[in-house]
């Protein structure tokens, strides 16, 4: 085959790519807006003396929709994870880290506890990708774990390559039967009418990891717990030190 028809299949691919990404941006979200939307205007017609199981209907009807357009929205995000990050959106590792555990620790029952051995943690790094990763495991080990206190263990070192960052919980961990499942998309190890998730995260994590040469992987921790771990390459940083 013809260098010239291989760049036709792939212009040819694209489109149909782009094509899909629109037919779920816009095709298909309007019209579950408008079911959520008449639902409400339904609901409002019948007042307040209507019966309960119909109400409990109208609120299941609603949460689908509202799954469905959230599977969307994730079926985009991971359609954008290549797009090019702008140069603005840039910080310090360590100011990345420390953000994001803030973030989490909002949450009153949770604990994280940060642990690091690198020679510059005020390195500059592409943020938004990496703490897009980096919060998604601190979310994962906060939403999954089955203790009222929940205790997390973030440690950072490096290699003459890559920065490796590791979010270990206490929780209850991962069966090994599902552990490759992990990391495909929409799936979850909890059903989806316990947690309100969409089950994308980790698939979205990866697939970031893998478009920056870097790399996301999961163990079981000993005696309980999970520990997932990412190596993100020191080529992507701005080689600037703040």
């Amino acid at each position: 085959m013809s260098e010239d028809k291989y760049f036709e299949d792939f212009v040819a691919l694209k489109k149909e790519y782009d094509e899909f990404i629109y037919i779920v941006s816009h095709d298909l979200k309007s019209p579950m807006r408008a079911i959520s939307n008449i639902t409400n205007w339904i609901e409002e017609d019948l007042g307040d003396n209507v019966n309960k199981d119909i109400l409990d209907n109208f609120g299941l009807l609603k949460n689908r929709v509202g799954r469905l357009e959230k599977m969307m929205n994730a079926l985009l995000e991971l359609s954008r994870v290549n797009k090019i990050e702008p140069k603005g959106d840039a910080a310090t590792l360590l100011e990345m880290i420390k953000e994001c555990i803030a973030m989490a620790e909002v949450n009153t029952s949770v604990k994280i506890k940060l642990d690091y051995n690198v020679k510059e943690l005020n390195v500059t790094i592409l943020a938004k990708k990496m703490q897009k990763v980096f919060f998604e495991l601190l979310d994962n080990a906060i939403q999954f774990h089955d203790k009222e206190k929940k205790n997390i263990f973030v440690t950072v070192n490096e290699t003459d390559r890559m920065y490796e960052i590791s979010v270990q919980d206490d929780g209850p961990g991962i069966v090994e039967e599902v552990r490759d499942k992990i990391f495909n998309i929409f799936y979850t190890v909890s059903s989806k009418d316990d947690l309100d998730t969409t089950g994308a995260g980790l698939a979205i994590s990866k697939k970031i990891m893998e478009t920056m040469a870097g790399k996301i992987t999961y163990e079981a921790a000993s005696p309980i717990g999970s520990i997932f771990k990412i190596s993100w390459p020191k080529n992507n940083q701005l080689n600037l030190i703040i």
